[in-house]
């Protein structure tokens, strides 16, 4: 058996499918292409692979990763990736491919994803406001947010889980846009969605606002004591 990581962007095309059809695009892909892929036993066999965290529908992505188990050990990555990017739709792709000798589970590892969200706010409001109130909402020691849970929705503090938060602006008259640049904490130990720090952001600047648009960067795996890139040799 060998091991791949991939690394593949999700454009405009497909951000409306949900992980499951994800999921299943690769499989029919794999199927269509040929690909030695590596089945799980047991009464309902499947396809073992395994991809990083989640991404939410409606937000696009440069940074998704997939892990795949295939049966030929002589075959290469980038014979691997030609093939898989031959039978993937449009808007998903393939970008870099490499070779894993760790076992870990990569939706595991996950510990901070970077967003671009870019947000109209229909609010009057000057670039001095957001700065000003940004660093307000940042200087909390507490930031109580009601976050949805495997056991329902409860009262969850979020300052810790921002690691980094920046933004752009520019006037549009009467209404203005701001893109904001956020690395939050993210995977199974604790997960901030960029939508549900927007929504805490905006509700503290009492703003009108729309978020127009979510981008995932980056996603780090926490290893060594460091965040690093998933491709990293470190961490492969």
């Amino acid at each position: 058996m060998a091991n791949i990581r991939t690394k593949f962007k999700r454009g405009d095309e497909v951000k409306f499918i949900s992980h499951l059809d994800l999921m299943k695009v690769f499989e029919r892909a794999i199927r269509r292409a040929r690909l030695p892929i590596a089945y799980s036993q047991g009464f309902n066999p499947h396809p073992n692979m395994v991809f990083g965290l989640p991404l939410s529908v409606g937000v696009t992505s440069e940074a998704e990763y997939g892990d795949f188990e295939i049966t030929d050990e002589q075959m290469s990555v980038n014979e691997f990736l030609t093939r898989l990017n031959s039978q993937l739709p449009k808007g998903l792709e393939i970008i870099a491919a490499k070779a894993r000798k760790s076992k870990d589970n990569i939706m595991a590892l996950i510990a901070a994803s970077r967003y671009s969200v870019v947000v109209g706010i229909n609010s009057p409001c000057t670039e001095k406001d957001i700065k000003t109130s940004l660093n307000k909402y940042l200087a909390q020691n507490e930031i109580i947010v009601k976050k949805r849970t495997k056991s329902g929705i409860k009262d969850t503090n979020i300052r810790d889980m921002i690691f980094d938060l920046n933004f752009e602006y520019k006037p549009c008259g009467t209404f203005s846009i701001v893109k904001f640049s956020m690395l939050v904490s993210a995977g199974s130990k604790a997960n901030l969605k960029p939508e549900l720090l927007i929504d805490s952001i905006f509700d503290f600047m009492k703003l009108d606002y729309e978020i127009e648009r979510i981008h995932r960067e980056k996603l780090f795996i926490m290893a060594q004591n460091q965040l690093l890139d998933p491709m990293d040799g470190l961490v492969l």
